[in-house]
């Protein structure tokens, strides 16, 4: 069976951390993807292939599924450009109440420090005092719709002792949002953290999500098991994607080779 390989990036700016790609090192990944034939794909689609098994048995394109974590500024003005240069899809999963409190915001509040030069800790911080500072606004995101499909990151980002909202209304509440600003009833949820346990796996079931996301080791091959779909950050240097695919484009490459990764 073949394996459709997932990506994710947090954010795409000129800053050296571990959450961070920088936008050169951004285009260049994704011109390599494009030079090598791969088909970018929407959150549906990937499912779809995943589901059935029959449709790549004879077919020798290439399949990726290109995810983004939080909504951050930084998606829409770095990294959107990009995937719109070279026409390549991408996912977005989203913590809706950060996007709801930038969107209520009329303006970002004057700061003396650049949004770019926060750190992924300070930039989380600042989501309670100036989220449009940033992340996205519902409005900016209704404008990628053409690439981009949408999953739900819950709406707190929050599944330990902090959940405000019982799980199933702070899930609600973020598939309703999305519905609402976006006009799409997601089916795709990715745990925050990888936290997540059988009793709110049920629960996400029964409120219609299908599709589970988490960042783990291991292979997405075409099956109907989509409880565990699993996905590879990214960093920068192009030779990190290149060894990545290489490594992940079979089973048996894969248990031999994994310990490079």
């Amino acid at each position: 069976m073949k394996n459709i390989p997932i990506i994710s990036y947090q954010h795409i700016r000129d800053r050296a951390e571990s959450q961070s790609v920088s936008v050169a090192e951004f285009e260049r990944q994704i011109a390599y993807l494009k030079k090598k034939g791969y088909e970018f794909l929407s959150l549906d689609e990937y499912v779809a292939l995943k589901c059935n098994p029959k449709s790549l048995e004879s077919n020798k394109q290439k399949y990726i599924l290109i995810l983004f974590e939080g909504g951050w500024r930084d998606f829409y003005t770095n990294a959107v450009p990009i995937l719109k240069h070279y026409w390549a899809k991408a996912a977005l999963f989203i913590a809706t109440e950060w996007i709801d409190e930038s969107s209520k915001q009329e303006q970002a509040k004057p700061k003396t420090i650049q949004d770019a030069d926060l750190a992924h800790d300070e930039a989380m911080l600042a989501l309670g005092e100036n989220p449009r500072s940033v992340v996205c606004t519902w409005e900016e995101l209704a404008q990628t719709k053409e690439l981009i499909s949408f999953g739900s990151m819950t709406h707190t980002y929050q599944l330990s002792n902090y959940v405000i909202k019982p799980w199933h209304e702070d899930l609600q509440l973020s598939s309703d949002l999305i519905l609402q600003h976006l006009g799409v009833q997601t089916t795709h949820l990715l745990w925050p953290r990888g936290e997540y346990d059988a009793t709110l796996l049920r629960t996400a079931k029964k409120m219609n999500f299908t599709a589970f996301y988490l960042k783990q080791e291991g292979l997405n091959l075409q099956d109907s098991v989509l409880e565990q779909n699993k996905y590879y950050p990214m960093s920068n240097g192009l030779v990190c994607l290149k060894k990545f695919l290489f490594v992940c484009a079979t089973s048996l490459r894969y248990k031999i080779l994994r310990v490079f990764l």
